[in-house]
């Protein structure tokens, strides 16, 4: 008995299988948008900005490392934390200092994207 029609068959699957799922493979998706948040019931916002070097910015005001961390542990006040990294800063860093900045905050922390990015 021969398994030549069984393997033709099985390789026939697989390629079409294969072809189909192309269209997933190379479509990139793009994080949606959230609308500007109105009024929120945590009160006011802080802005934190991060800068390449390690610099950072709390609504405007320079501020170290260690002293944004222990801001951010010791704030009681209910309020949004907008994290607004530098468009020169990669995906990695910024996925590495959200994620800090979420295991310091009792308060939530959105991330907020340049606008434009790079073209």
């Amino acid at each position: 008995m021969t398994y030549a029609v069984p393997s033709l068959v099985a390789l026939t699957l697989l390629v079409c299988g294969a072809v189909a799922s192309l269209p997933l493979l190379v479509t990139r998706t793009v994080p949606k948008s959230q609308p500007p948040l109105a009024a929120s019931p945590l009160g006011s916002h802080h802005w934190i900005v991060e800068a390449p070097g390690d610099r950072w910015f709390v609504d405007g005001d320079p501020i170290s490392r260690l002293d944004l961390a222990n801001r951010l542990r010791l704030d009681g006040e209910q309020r949004l934390q907008h994290f607004l990294p530098s468009a020169s800063l990669s995906m990695g860093e910024v996925k590495r200092s959200l994620q800090w900045l979420r295991s310091l905050s009792p308060n939530p922390v959105l991330l907020n994207l340049p606008e434009g990015g790079p073209s």
